[in-house]
């Protein structure tokens, strides 16, 4: 059984991901510890926490906290709540967000009440679910459509060529890079990108994506709710049929989704691709016989639908490596998920759906179980690809997406068979 984060860690780092906003966190110093490290590593703000020594931060920039105790979930932590609120509202963000912990929403503090003695009416409101019990797909979702809601933009007119890029996060492995290597891509094709919500815009630009002519996803899985106020606001939204793009097959029909719903050339997007798989041809050529070593490799995957499918069907169709054990992560988009099962049933390799990762020779999963396998001997490689994780200390980047992503993971792939 894998540990993987849940809604409340995938709502603080979507928010986190909005620049100029601030998530103050109502409950215990031990709830706040994991998400205050993990945003302060993946943001890439740079802030060295100096000028943050005060209450409610005590030296993290990200995710202040109220720091509840004992007494406080007997007596009530209200006017915690309106100190806390007061403190963060100094370093003068756009936008703050008060989420309870899960043990801190049973005290039924009226945050509202606090939000408006505070002065913060109209810049702060409270998520009314810590999301703990959902999957971090999830938290991260919702947490963003209600920022929209709260926001409440007007939709004036749609400005021609724009559009927003959803389902990209800080809960993502080196999202940065991957948002830029994506945003390259719709530039190419003359498409201009507004906002990528969660991702390094801030509230001005989500205020202004409502503007946009079109939603381009990265994975469903992380925007289910927030394109469905899209939606509502008449702003449709585009998702590649062959799931997120992770792997070149994957990231070539992600384009050409894009291309087909925006009217736009992929010819210059498609260029980089080939490009890209003229130089893993005459790479591997010259690698000779040291290729074969990979064939037939087998392979564990466990990952949302969306990722899992297009890896799954790339090793196994670019790589000829054998998947032995495939699961797809709770939240999972449906269809992804049939679509990953009846290509498995094809193949004859039906027998790995289901299957928790287990001793093979890769594991691709999150960080905590590729590195626990890979260092217990369970495969010859444990190749992190989901979830943001402390961890993870790379300095070159290496997303999952795009062709930084594909790279990355024959990389690591032809690393862990050396010596075969």
């Amino acid at each position: 059984m894998r540990c993987l984060p849940d809604g409340l860690t995938g709502a603080i780092m979507a928010l986190e991901g909005i620049p100029d906003a601030a998530v103050m966190l109502h409950g215990p110093g031990g709830c706040r510890t994991h998400h205050a490290v993990l945003a302060t590593a993946v943001s890439g703000k740079g802030d060295d926490g100096i000028e943050f020594w005060e209450p409610y931060y005590y030296g993290y920039p990200e995710v202040p906290a109220t720091f509840l105790e004992e007494a406080d979930f007997i007596n009530g932590a209200y006017a915690r709540s309106v100190d806390g609120l007061r403190t963060v509202s100094g370093r003068s963000p756009s936008i703050v967000v008060v989420i309870d912990s899960p043990g801190a929403a049973l005290i039924g503090d009226d945050h509202d009440s606090a939000i408006a003695e505070a002065g913060l009416a109209g810049i702060a409101f409270r998520m009314r679910e810590p999301q703990a019990s959902v999957p971090a797909t999830e938290g991260c979702d919702h947490a963003l459509a209600e920022v929209m809601r709260f926001l409440s933009p007007e939709r004036r007119s749609p400005r021609p060529g724009t559009v927003n890029l959803i389902g990209l996060s800080m809960m993502d492995r080196d999202w940065a890079a991957a948002r830029d290597e994506l945003c390259g891509y719709l530039e190419d094709m003359g498409l201009e990108v507004a906002c990528c919500p969660g991702a390094g815009s801030d509230v001005a630009s989500l205020v202004r994506s409502v503007d946009s002519e079109l939603n381009v996803v990265v994975c469903p899985e992380q925007c289910r709710e927030l394109s469905e106020w899209y939606a509502s606001m008449d702003v449709p939204s585009v998702a590649s049929p062959a799931g997120a793009p992770v792997g070149l097959d994957a990231l070539e029909a992600w384009i050409r989704a894009v291309a087909d719903a925006s009217g736009r050339d992929p010819s210059a997007a498609l260029d980089r691709v080939r490009g890209c798989r003229i130089r893993l041809r005459d790479k591997l050529a010259g690698l000779r016989y040291g290729v074969l070593r990979i064939r037939g490799l087998t392979f564990s995957v466990a990952a949302p639908a969306s990722v899992a499918r297009p890896l799954a069907e790339w090793l196994y169709g670019y790589m000829a490596m054998i998947p032995e054990a495939v699961s797809v992560d709770p939240g999972s988009d449906p269809d992804q998920a049939e679509a990953l099962r009846s290509f498995l049933e094809s193949k004859g390799l039906g027998r790995a759906w289901g299957r928790e990762p287990e001793e093979c020779g890769a594991v691709l999963a999150d960080c905590v179980t590729a590195v626990t396998m890979a260092s217990s001997g369970m495969c010859r490689e444990g190749i992190p690809i989901t979830y943001a994780s402390l961890g993870l200390d790379d300095i070159i980047p290496r997303p999952v997406y795009g062709i930084a992503g594909a790279l990355y993971i024959l990389d690591e792939v032809f690393h862990g068979t050396r010596g075969m």
